[in-house]
């Protein structure tokens, strides 16, 4: 039971990543593998046809000297190949002759296999990749023999799928010589040349020489870890405690399961939750497109965003709000904060699953389309062309921004896909550092903190507000954002309502939906709102009152004039209807100045007067500089205190105290 033990484990090998889970299995499991003489019809193991044949002794060497590796950093040191291949478990071998394994392919293969390699602790990775890309790709689990014409997708023990044509007789391509000779434990075919070998995306990034510092940065959340439950125990050492006769590790990496990730415990300590790709990059039976950067690409990306990612050493904590005794976050490492938000927004958005995209006609993305027209589906620089990444993301041609030149590299063919390798970061500036939009559509857009801060009537609502319904308005008197808006109703007869705004954005057609303020200078702008759109909103309707009417003189009696509405805004209506429903507002921001036992500092105040006639933006403060970034903290915003500013005088000139409130911008500057 040796070696089924062992066997048992080749599974682990079909992951092509060591990423997937091994299944325990029981010996239930081998005696089902266990070899079938009466189906070979020989008592020959594969090892022994290989080993004796001196047409296959290049082969065969590899595989006498080839250990076994669970995965890359767990060889299993007395078990080789040829005991997999002598052992019961059932297999088919494409074996690749001597005169198609080169003189300078077997060295190759000897040299990775040579103790030389091993590093401190005695692991060969030059010898795991022996097994993916050569063994592993020329052995698979089962018989699969040649019976019938057809094309058949094999699993080899490497995680590989490829293609084994039956009609011509062919793996990959690569024909057949000699084909169904049996063994004991499996079947062996004779292939002329060499079964290529593709990384899927993982291992080309942790794989390749030189790593590039994408590929460092992705491999950098492996997590290996012990399985006892998956392992053989064996006796217990002298003081108790278990040993195990195999030892199973799994290794997983975070980046690959969803869009952000947050440990199971302690997460409330973590101040930036982690984007992932949320993309399995290395599961052979899926299609990506990925586009990889250059050290160079990665590099001059880096340095574009260093200024809008600039962190401080303290921040407030508005978790809980002022009603909870909000705490100042101290301790931090602000170039440590700006690496990780750097780097995982660099590579959030690299992925892209073709079987997800949108459908063009009656067309399927391919990879070949891909290659061909680099996402564009065949109708270059169409503005209604777009795509999804697997980070959610919909990228579309913006302004001079053609999203195609995303894919400005070189394909290269992966087990799994197609990457672009790219010398030059061809996201725009923008992507990173978009302008923030935040909607006043509910309740939850407020910071509810100190009752002086927060004051609003009870008639405070959000109205719907149809722009195509109602276009003979908003044509002339300006469109609501995403058909809302937000009324703040006087919380007095004679006062003024007051809020505060947390500023993050909302906006779910903005460029960037959820965009955060960071370092640097915007413009910050509210967009108010007639307080006569109330009237239509809450009719559902323009009433007649809003039109002209013509006069007409009855036929009954001459005297008598009869007034009609029309279709044409009456506006003098509307300007004695603004005139009566102005209202002033003032302003201020609270923002982080990095004071270590202080709140936000807070910006001085700054009055506006709306005249009331249309939606209009108003400027509440320009180039307003935030010397600290918030983008991906989580539980830090900058805010806008919102102040009806209406005093008794003002309100007998036609001022209100209620506030009609749109949305407020912040547009980026630099």
């Amino acid at each position: 039971m040796a070696n089924n033990r062992i066997n048992r484990y080749i599974g682990a090998i079909a992951i092509g990543t060591v990423l997937t889970v091994v299944p325990s299995c029981t010996d239930t499991w081998d005696d089902h593998y266990d070899s079938d003489e009466s189906v070979a019809g020989t008592t020959l193991t594969l090892w022994d046809m290989i080993k004796d044949n001196p047409n296959y002794s290049k082969f065969a060497e590899i595989v006498r000297n080839a250990k076994y590796y669970k995965d890359n950093t767990h060889p299993v040191s007395t078990y080789t190949y040829a005991d997999i291949l002598a052992g019961g478990q059932v297999n088919t071998v494409w074996v690749p002759d001597n005169s198609v394994l080169t003189d300078e392919e077997y060295a190759k293969w000897m040299e990775m296999l040579t103790e030389s390699n091993a590093d401190a602790e005695g692991v060969n990775v030059a010898g795991y990749n022996v097994q993916q890309q050569f063994l592993g790709n020329h052995i698979a689990l089962w018989r699969h023999n040649i019976s019938e014409p057809g094309v058949d997708t094999v699993k080899m023990i490497n995680g590989k799928n490829l293609e084994f044509d039956k009609t011509s007789r062919a793996l990959e391509g690569i024909p057949l010589g000699e084909y169904n000779i049996p063994a004991a434990n499996g079947v062996m075919h004779v292939l002329k040349g060499i079964a290529p070998f593709r990384y899927n995306f993982y291992e080309y990034l942790k794989f390749r020489e030189p790593q590039t510092e994408f590929g460092k940065y992705v491999v950098s959340k492996d997590t290996t870890y012990f399985s006892a439950d998956n392992s053989i125990e064996g006796l217990p050492d002298e003081n108790g405690n278990p040993t195990y006769v195999d030892s199973v590790y799994f290794t997983s990496n975070r980046l690959f399961e969803s869009r952000t990730y947050l440990p199971r415990e302690g997460a409330e300590k973590w101040q930036m939750e982690e984007k992932c790709f949320h993309a399995r990059i290395n599961n052979e039976d899926s299609v990506f497109v990925m586009i990889m950067p250059t050290d160079a690409a990665w590099n001059s990306a880096y340095e574009m965003l260093k200024e809008s990612y600039n962190y401080a050493n303290y921040y407030d904590d508005k978790s809980k709000g002022d009603l909870n005794s909000p705490t100042t976050i101290k301790g931090l490492n602000p170039d440590s904060l700006q690496k990780t938000s750097i780097e995982m927004d660099l590579i959030a958005p690299l992925v892209f699953n073709i079987h997800k995209q949108p459908k063009r006609g009656e067309e399927m993305w391919t990879l070949e389309m891909f290659k061909r027209y680099k996402g564009d589906g065949g109708k270059a620089n169409s503005p209604d062309e777009y795509l999804y990444n697997t980070f959610g993301d919909t990228l579309r041609n913006v302004g001079d921004w053609d999203k195609t030149s995303l894919f400005d590299g070189e394909p290269v063919e992966m087990s799994n896909g197609l990457a672009f390798e790219v010398n030059s970061w061809n996201f725009p500036k923008e992507f990173y550092t978009p302008d923030v939009e935040v909607e006043i559509e509910n309740m939850g857009i407020f910071y509810n903190t100190e009752s002086t801060k927060f004051k609003v009537g009870v008639g405070s609502r959000r109205y719907s507000f149809s722009n195509e319904a109602y276009s003979k308005i908003t044509d002339l008197y300006g469109k609501v954002s995403n058909g809302n808006f937000y009324h703040m109703d006087a919380p007095g007869p004679t006062n003024a309502p007051k809020a505060e705004i947390k500023l993050i954005g909302n906006n779910p057609n903005a460029y960037v939906p959820n965009a955060q303020v960071m370092s640097g200078k915007y413009d910050i702008q509210l967009v108010v709102v007639p307080h006569w759109y109330i009237d239509i909103a809450s009719a559902a309707e323009i009433e007649p009152k809003f039109f002209k009417k013509d006069t007409i003189v009855s036929e009954f009696d001459e005297t008598d004039t009869i007034f009609v509405p029309t279709t044409e805004i009456d506006t003098n209506y509307v300007r004695s209807l603004a005139s009566i429903n102005k209202f002033k507002f003032r302003t201020q921001i609270t923002y982080n100045n990095n004071q270590q036992n202080a709140k936000d500092a807070n910006s001085s105040w700054v009055t506006n007067t709306y005249d009331g006639l249309k939606v209009d933006t108003i400027t509440i403060a320009e180039d307003f500089n935030f010397p600290y970034s918030y983008k991906n903290m989580r539980f830090s915003y900058p805010t806008l205190v919102l102040e009806g500013y209406t005093g008794k005088s003002d309100a007998k000139n036609g001022f209100v105290y209620d506030l009609v409130i749109d949305k407020v911008i912040l547009r980026r500057k630099n």
